[in-house]
């Protein structure tokens, strides 16, 4: 993949790689990996807001893990780790 980014952002990019002595491409990757980290965290967040929500909306509608296991016809062993 190949990106174009703004020249004050790719100065900074080369600024840091020269002072840290790490490669450009590994600070660009690293950046990157945060960046989905912490857009999977909001989407988490997000999406455990909407479940309270919903929750407080209609709380006889709610289930334990173990009642969805029977439901389904499964067992704690069969979950992942």
């Amino acid at each position: 993949m190949t990106i174009a980014i703004p020249a004050d952002m790719e100065e900074m990019f080369q600024f840091v790689a020269k002072e840290t002595g790490r490669p450009l491409e590994e600070l660009v990757r690293e950046a990157l990996d945060r960046f989905l980290e912490e857009w999977e965290e909001r989407q988490d967040a997000e999406d455990a807001r909407i479940a309270l929500e919903e929750y407080r909306r209609n709380p006889g509608a709610a289930f334990t893990l173990d009642d969805a296991l029977t439901r389904y016809g499964m067992t704690r062993g069969e979950l992942a780790p």
